[in-house]
């Protein structure tokens, strides 16, 4: 079978197919390309990623009538490299220049200095953009080459870059072995990127240069209103057709530097949408008067990042000196707001925040602010406040009409005397936009639509965890299993407990209507069983992610605190028991693992400070002084945000509950009667997208929440904006019940029993094995599995699956009776991966040695277990007989094509011309994968040792010629579609050795030569005068410049010439 018919070339065309339907030009570079001015692209030589004669014509498109000067200093300064910078840094700067333009000095006409700044793209029509996709392109970098699937060319830069693989290939081997591959070895093919897509036909995703594989993203939509696919064709004609590729790369593309390298971030899918469909309403304001609607995206699906997309789009598309002015109700909204815009470089001054000017009140800030031209302002709406002093009423700040009021989280700011400040007598000409987490409910909607209007965009709970946007929630209700008394809570003290900082007056309502249940929530006996409880649950998790304990009030949280240290030395005590008492060698060094994390982990109390706290905790017998003294001292934010730190365990109680981004906590702890949009806000700390392993993000309930979270689901939970329409019980939400993952579990181990049984592998056999017997068994599954490379996928993909679900139930005792199947999963798994990625191929043949003795020529070597082997001289008659004994042939002949790739890599990159090899190893390697019965693993076999014995004689072929690697590259190259002479063929060798020496000791030498116009000049020269010897009745003129041309790009590519 022809490999232009495989199933990765399949998936190529298919992307042609559609990026033609959408207007691209697409040509496949392989084999094809010549090189100069005039040539297939315009490259100059094989390391040249920006296609500059495109790039050339766009920028005298754009930018007429300038000298000839100032579109080279352009192209000159797109192109540069800079050293000690990180490939974030430098698309980072890249990505400056080619959005903002590229700033050039020149003279002009008269002979003077002009500054310009040139334009590279046309923003405003799309379609005045070249757009080029070339397949199977040849990039070289410092030490490899590589021939990525598809490169997006537009304008002649290369902004998309497409890894594709056959359907049968996990998605995230894409990622691995590819895309990380291609980063280290031609990393300034992504100085331009602007987008990175990953494909293997069914499964797609979009990230960036910086992102990891978790966050690589479906693209399900086009529209809000569809229901949304993952497919190829849908992530196509969602990012990469001309208008939305453009709109992408200038209005949703960010770089967040607030936690030190640059972090590259691409609109999600829904925010592309949704911020679309806002600037819609902006786009007829005045029809709308000023309400610009309720943008309703749920928690943890980046509304702060979404307001950066919209703000910056408004400034850049629709100019008019807009102010934006975000509206918050809390101090950590505020922060996180401010710390949002700083990060992406938007804003860099803090005295935008009101009240953040020295010697003036905050809400004389404010007015100021708002009576100059800010394109940001950041305000608490408590600072819509009157001086009762001098002031009635409200004054007139502005009647601006370019004033934006964006009112984050707006169930909470739009009502009350503030909003009624700002909106009626403050900014009365300003429009204004709601942002939300929760949905309106039915009683506040209709002065959401006085203030606001209608919804403008929806992204719910349900659809951000089907997207994969968020994480799914599961409950778990330990306060009925340890039998905690939990009294029924009011709405009224629902109400109260929001706060932390309560006034005289609440204080006081609180003892009235509280005086019964306060104890009993308090009680030393019932604090002390869930601190114990925690302790060993927090530690005993499978996965082992942060967590936050969110406490009745300040007072609890301080005597949690001492309750939870209490018992973190007891489990301490057990551990080291555990491990006196443990006869595994490989179990004591898991669990002093364990105990070393256990010990190095920080506990704090995260309280807001309030007036003469320190008398009234000591009047409680309590100390709130350390840990006051960590809050003001430490930054504890950050460092619990930082997944290395050993601050793992937050205690709270009205603090990080809102606006507050972990993606590492994992587990909220709830022991406080909290309700609706407070309630949605606390448990959304745990559904952010993490690594790999975070299955979910677990609530574990001590306060019996459970009918609260009922209630809040039926009106939060999915799209009914606000009706409650769906009113069913819990399980029938987005948070179910933690048992239920064992269904779960259950059918993911019987996925992968069900695969490994139709490899003839019973997994049973391996679980009652005895010890020694498990070792063979082991080896058994890992020979099943190695069937090829689709049945080793999905055993891959199936195990982690089993992994993440068991992890997740993990300690529960439901997870117990999965076990023994889940450790001789895992077992196989892990064999398998601890195998060497790609072996020497005289090691693999080796194996075939130990069955029988004769079949190849050896000499042992220093090490027993390695062999050396002549390759080329191998009696197949003998070693299909010593195949046909060997016991696990699924894993030798895996191990095989594993290493002859190694090998193939290694050749290919010494002499470009070995390529039939690499066409003819696809075909064997396209067939295997194919192989379903032993008879196809023979022939797959056969064809491989044939294979491996010409590559043998091709590897010695550079003795035989008495030449080395790199000259026998350059002579190889020289005589291709030559017939000469045994004489004729001496002189090319004579000159391809000289001209070899030659470059070696005068010009390859020379560091950083690749980037001297000069001295590639001269390399050109000298080897065009060298090859002007070459037997003339052989080689005319022409021949010889397009053979000096084809040894320059050679030499420029490949790194074997470096001495």
């Amino acid at each position: 079978m022809s490999y232009e018919y495989s199933e990765d070339q399949l998936i190529e065309q298919a992307t042609e197919d559609v990026l033609k339907e959408l207007g691209w030009t697409v040509v496949t570079a392989w084999q094809n390309e010549t090189f100069g001015e005039l040539g297939f692209l315009g490259r100059d030589n094989k390391t040249e990623v920006v296609l500059e004669r495109d790039l050339y014509a766009a920028l005298k498109k754009y930018n007429p009538h300038l000298p000839d000067q100032a579109y080279k200093k352009a192209v000159e300064k797109i192109t540069q490299k800079e050293a000690d910078k990180s490939l974030a840094q430098l698309n980072k700067a890249k990505y400056a220049l080619l959005k903002n333009g590229v700033e050039v000095t020149y003279t002009n006409q008269e002979g003077k200095a002009e500054k310009k700044t040139l334009k590279v793209f046309d923003f405003n029509d799309f379609k005045n953009n070249t757009f080029l996709a070339v397949r199977q392109l040849e990039v070289s970098g410092e030490l490899y080459n590589r021939r990525p699937d598809v490169i997006g060319f537009v304008n002649g830069l290369p902004l998309v870059f497409f890894e594709l693989k056959a359907h049968a290939v996990d998605l995230r081997a894409a990622y691995e072995d590819n895309l990380k591959d291609y980063k280290e070895s031609i990393p300034h093919l992504f100085y331009h990127n602007a987008f990175i897509i990953l494909s293997n036909g069914t499964d797609a995703k979009v990230g960036t240069v910086t992102s990891s594989y978790k966050y690589f993203l479906d693209w399900k939509r086009i529209t809000e209103e569809e229901e949304g696919i993952v497919s190829l064709d849908t992530l196509l004609r969602g990012t990469c057709s001309p208008k939305y590729l453009m709109d992408i790369f200038e209005n949703f593309l960010l770089f967040d530097e607030g936690g030190g390298d640059p972090v590259k971030l691409m609109a999600k899918n829904h925010q592309f949408i949704g911020v679309n469909r806002v600037l819609e309403n902006v786009n007829n304001i005045e029809d709308l008067e000023g309400k610009l609607g309720v943008y309703w995206h749920t928690q943890g699906s980046g509304k702060t990042y979404s307001m950066v997309f919209l703000c910056e789009k408004i400034h850049r598309k629709l100019g008019g000196s807009y102010t934006f002015l975000i509206v918050v109700d809390r101090t950590e909204l505020e922060n996180q707001a401010y710390d949002t815009f700083s990060g992406v470089g938007i804003v860099n001054n803090k005295n935008i925040i009101a009240g953040k000017k020295v010697g003036i009140s905050g809400r004389d800030h404010l007015r100021e602010l708002l009576s100059d031209n800010h394109r940001y302002v950041f305000s608490l709406i408590h600072k819509f406040s009157i001086d009762p002093e001098v002031e009635s009423e409200y004054p007139l700040i502005t009647d601006r009409k370019n004033i934006i009021v964006i009112s984050d989280e707006a169930h909470r700011t739009q009502g009350g005397k503030y909003a009624r400040n700002m909106r009626f007598y403050g900014l009365p000409n300003a429009s204004y936009l709601g942002f939300t987490g929760t949905p309106i409910i039915k009683d506040e909607e209709e002065i959401t639509k006085n203030i606001f209007g209608e919804y403008v965009s929806v992204y719910d709970f349900k659809r951000a965890i089907e997207d994969e946007a968020t994480l799914p929630l599961k409950y778990l209700n330990r306060g009925e299993k340890l039998d905690i008394q939990n009294p029924e809570i009011d709405e009224v003290m629902a109400d109260i407990l929001e706060n932390e900082n309560l006034d005289d007056d609440q204080r006081r309502k609180l003892t009235y209507h509280f005086q019964k249940e306060y104890p009993i929530l308090t009680a030393e006996p019932r604090l002390r069983t869930i601190a114990k409880d925690l302790v060993w649950h927090f530690n005993e998790r499978g996965y082992q992610g942060k967590a936050m304990l969110v406490t009745l009030d300040k007072p609890t949280a301080v005597k949690m605190h001492l309750y939870i240290s209490e018992y973190w030395q007891e489990y301490l005590s057990e551990l080291k028991q555990q491990i006196e008492i443990a006869k595994d060698l490989q179990e004591v060094q898991e669990l002093k693992r364990k105990h070393q994390k256990v010990e190095e982990t920080e506990i704090c109390v995260v309280v807001s400070s309030e007036q003469n706290e320190i008398d009234k905790f000591r009047n409680l017998n309590l100390d709130i002084e350390p840990h006051r003294r960590k809050i003001v001292d430490r930054d504890l934010e950050k460092q619990f945000k930082d997944e290395e730190h050993p601050f793992r365990l937050a205690i709270v109680c009205a603090m990080w509950i809102t606006g507050f981004d972990a993606p590492c906590v994992s587990t909220v702890y709830l022991d406080k009667p909290i309700k609706g949009h407070t309630l949605m806000q606390t448990i959304a700390r745990a559904n952010r997208v993490y690594d790999d392993e975070k299955e979910n993000g677990l609530i574990v309930d001590y306060g019996n929440v459970y009918k609260q979270l009922e209630k809040a689901y039926s009106i939060y939970g999915e799209g009914s904006k606000g009706h409650g329409k769906n009113n069913g019980t819990l399980q029938e939400r987005p948070l179910e019940l933690l048992e239920g993952m064992v269904v779960e579990l259950r059918e993911a181990i019987n996925q992968v029993t069900q695969l490994l049984e139709e490899l003839n592998f019973d997994l049973k056999t391996l679980i009652d094995s005895s010890p020694m017997q498990k070792i063979a068994a082991i080896r058994n599954g890992v020979n099943a599995v190695c069937l090829n490379e689709e049945t080793r996928t999905k055993f891959e993909m199936a195990a982690r699956i089993v992994f993440r679900k068991y992890k997740a139930l993990y300690p529960e005792r439901l997870v117990m009776r999965y076990t023994r199947k889940y450790n001789a999963i895992d077992a196989i798994y892990n064999a398998l991966n601890q195998k060497t990625k790609s072996a020497d191929i005289s090691e693999v043949m080796g194996r075939l040695q130990m069955v029988v003795d004769e079949n190849v020529i050896v000499k042992r070597v220093e090490e027993p277990s390695q062999y050396e082997i002549d390759l080329s001289n191998l009696d197949f008659d003998k070693l299909r007989k010593a195949f046909q004994k060997v016991p696990r042939k699924n894993e030798l002949v895996y191990d095989l094509n594993e290493a002859v790739e190694k090998k193939l890599e290694k050749m290919l990159q010494e002499n470009p011309l070995r390529m039939e090899f690499y066409e003819r190893y696809k075909e064997i390697v396209e067939e295997y994968n194919k192989g379903k019965n032993e008879v196809e693993l023979q022939r797959s076999f056969e064809k491989l040792t044939a294979f491996i014995q010409d590559l043998s004689h091709e590897e010695k072929r550079a003795y035989l010629e008495k030449l080395d690697e790199p000259t026998l590259s350059i002579f190889d190259l020289l005589v291709q579609n030559k017939d000469l002479t045994n004489d004729e063929r001496e002189k090319v060798k004579k000159v391809a050795k000289e001209t070899l020496d030659v470059l070696i000791k005068e010009k390859l030498n020379v560091p950083n030569w690749k980037e001297s116009r000069e001295l590639k000049a001269s390399i050109k020269s000298t080897i065009y005068n060298h090859l002007l010897y070459l037997p003339e009745e052989k080689y005319n003129d022409e021949e010889v410049s397009m053979k000096s041309i084809a040894v320059y790009q050679h030499v420029y590519s490949y790194s074997g010439f470096r001495y």
